[in-house]
């Protein structure tokens, strides 16, 4: 955080044993211990909710892109699906076709030997 040195701190406690007293500093130092240990504990809290957050949002994405991925495996599947149908469809029409043009074949043969 703060790059305080030795020669910084020595001025620190010089100046606060000059405005706070010799009687007063060790009460002094010790409520300012407490208040940067919870400042420091505060911080860290703060710094394991967002990195909860972080994680919680981490997983809801990736279960999100696990929904997209199973519905696009569902889709497929379904389209492969319509896809054999309509081919089969497609085949059925195609034999009908066939059947219709052999008949009316058979049929006008029948006719012209007729006539």
């Amino acid at each position: 955080m703060f790059d305080v040195g030795f020669a910084e701190l020595l001025i620190i406690f010089v100046v606060a044993l000059l405005v706070i007293g010799p009687e007063q500093l060790p009460v002094v130092a010790r409520k300012v211990g407490l208040y940067i240990g919870r400042l420091k504990r505060s911080f860290n809290n703060i710094k394991q909710e967002v990195e909860q957050e972080l994680e919680i949002e981490a997983v809801k994405a990736k279960l999100k892109e696990n929904a997209m991925l199973a519905e696009a495996k569902e889709l497929e599947h379904e389209l492969s699906k319509t896809s054999e149908e309509l081919a089969k469809t497609t085949e059925q029409i195609n034999q009908a076709d066939s059947n219709t043009r052999a008949q009316t074949q058979t049929n006008g043969q029948l006719d012209q030997s007729k006539h």
